[in-house]
């Protein structure tokens, strides 16, 4: 409880002068509705009693109503201004922190969590942090101001009359809380299975290309069925609770009602009250209701919200792969990959793995070479360049940037000298100009995109498209070939100027004509100052300085094109296949 409550104040004290003034507010908003039924109360005696003389005395009184229901508006509305406003800004500052957090995980992190997981804790657990330090602390001003004055006002005009309302209220609120109970324990359940339901309906959607193509429709519906019955039948059970705890809240003030309307008419029948002060009495109870039914309201909101922050700090308290370094300065960045890039006996091994991926890696790339990798499939190409890009990170004194070890360098700084083109291509769902301009520092001159369209052999496809540069990709880039996909990524690489450019079988889904292409745009043109190329096409591997095949996990044989025809077997069959 300590942990989420200084998860809670170390937010809400960035807005403490906006939840002081709410409060203060808050105070006037109760003090004005208490001091409303006492002119009420003399204005009902002054017409019960008739007399012609007080109409100035009336007409005073009902001009005071209204002034005060006028401060009353007022009030009521700045107060929950300077609550709902901080609870918004809170919402949107642990967005973004959550945002820049996740970025900073690794892979160990995504394999053991869904996206629909991770997406519900943002929606969900956020929403409930939300409602603590808004909605949350308006209420529990308002019970504490509510329930200190209205009780003193009732004492003051009858102690055994306000004794009456207490009874009836304390077995409402007993009643309420037993049920705030279960419905908090069903809310824990019902937010575990929303949770499921959004991984398998992100997974799902994601793989309909696969679901439609085996024919497997009845199965992904079956799994979404199973998870959306568990999520409704939670739901139920709540909302059965609620069916009972809402309506007993909601006549509370009407039972209320009744016991001030029969006692307090016994007492103006002896002659102890006027039917002002029962009048003024009844509108006490009417507001003292309002706080007792906040207040499971309340209680609620917070056990959500705990839950919610718990949630939260798994992801918060988690450190992430750079939290302990910082940055190079910039000048350090521009001279990291002066003199080479490492590998030591490098050997890596999944967190999930039980053997090694890689084994005993060595080699060294210098500025202006041009380095090809290929092997197998599950060779273990695309977990080196992982390492060499910083998305992977290898064990100490195994890869280095000159003289700086990659285990101790900041994300931002390896990626401010590799640049790579992925073998598994993303596009955003926005603008073909979006997608290749994204992470570009500054915007750049026309003739920059226009030129890296063409170096990507883009050019005469972009044209053909109604929108041009404008157009819409969709989800994913659903709506381009996976060869338009991988050119637009390459674009996206060429257009900001980088030091090692890294391209992951680009040429996968490339015709001939169009790899030809590539080949003179990338190995004659020089993108980047450096290349480090993976492919199994040895049309394009014969123009490296020199090529490095892997053998599960292991080098098998490194040298020029000539070379690894007569040292590598496997390289020689690729050869003469393709020839």
């Amino acid at each position: 409880m300590r942990s989420k409550l200084l998860f809670l104040i170390k937010y809400m004290h960035r807005f403490r002068w906006w939840y002081t003034g709410g409060f203060i507010f808050l105070g006037l908003t109760i003090w004005t509705s208490v001091t409303i039924p006492e002119f009420i109360q003399k204005s009902i005696d002054i017409i019960s009693n008739g007399e012609p003389s007080n109409r100035d005395s009336f007409y005073n009184y009902v001009l005071i109503i209204l002034g005060l229901a006028l401060v009353l508006i007022l009030v009521r509305t700045l107060s929950r201004i300077l609550f709902f406003v901080p609870g918004r800004l809170i919402e949107k500052q642990l967005k973004g922190e959550m945002f820049r957090k996740l970025s900073s995980f690794g892979k160990d992190y995504y394999d053991q969590n869904s996206t629909g997981s991770i997406i519900s804790r943002i929606n969900n657990d956020i929403n409930g942090v939300r409602m603590i330090t808004g909605f949350g602390l308006l209420q529990t001003g308002n019970i504490i101001f509510s329930l200190s004055l209205t009780p003193y006002k009732m004492w003051n005009l009858s102690p055994a009359l306000t004794l009456y309302c207490v009874i009836p209220m304390v077995i409402v609120f007993i009643i309420v809380r037993v049920g705030m109970v279960i419905m908090v324990k069903n809310t824990h359940k019902r937010m575990d299975a929303l949770q499921k339901l959004s991984g398998k309906t992100i997974s799902f959607l994601s793989g309909n290309g696969v679901i439609k193509s085996y024919n497997i429709h009845r199965w992904a519906e079956d799994k979404v069925e199973k998870e959306n019955v568990s999520l409704f039948k939670y739901t139920m059970r709540i909302t059965w609770i609620r069916a009972f705890i809402l309506p007993l809240l909601g006549n509370l003030e009407q039972i209320l009602k009744i016991v001030v309307l029969f006692a307090g008419g016994l007492y103006v029948i002896q002659g102890k009250f006027t039917i002002g002060q029962l009048t003024e009495f009844i509108a006490y109870s009417a507001l003292l209701t309002q706080p007792i039914m906040g207040l499971g309201w309340v209680l609620t909101v917070f056990q959500q919200g705990f839950v919610g922050i718990s949630s939260l700090q798994t992801i918060m308290d988690r450190k992430g792969t750079d939290d302990d370094k910082k940055p190079l300065p910039v000048q350090h960045q521009k001279n990291l990959f002066k003199n080479s890039i490492t590998l030591k006996n490098l050997t890596y091994t999944y967190h999930n793995g039980d053997h090694p991926t890689l084994r005993d890696i060595s080699f060294t790339i210098k500025p202006g070479q041009v380095v090809g990798i290929t092997g197998k499939v599950g060779a273990g190409k695309t977990t080196l360049i992982n390492l060499i890009n910083g998305y992977l990170r290898p064990e100490p004194g195994q890869l280095f940037f000159d003289d700086k070890d990659a285990n101790k360098l900041h994300a931002e700084d390896i990626r401010s000298v590799a640049k790579t083109v992925t073998q598994e291509v993303f596009l955003f769902s926005d603008s073909i100009k979006n997608n290749v301009t994204f992470g570009a520092q500054k915007a750049e001159h026309t003739n920059i995109f226009n030129d890296v369209i063409f170096k990507s052999a883009f050019s005469d496809e972009l044209a053909r498209f109604p929108k041009q540069e404008e157009t819409l990709v969709g989800e994913k880039g659903i709506m381009l070939s996976g060869g338009q996909k991988q050119r637009i990524s390459l674009a996206r690489s060429l257009y900001t100027p980088s030091k090692l450019l890294i391209l992951d079988d680009v040429f996968s889904a490339v015709d001939t004509d169009t790899e030809r292409f590539l080949i003179k745009q990338i190995f004659e043109q020089h993108p980047a100052e450096s290349l480090l190329v993976v492919s199994n096409r040895t049309s394009v591997l014969e123009k490296t300085d020199f090529t490095i095949v892997l053998d599960e996990g292991q080098i098998e044989a490194i040298g020029t094109h000539e070379e690894l025809i007569k040292t590598s077997a496997f390289y020689r069959d690729t050869w003469q296949l393709q020839k």
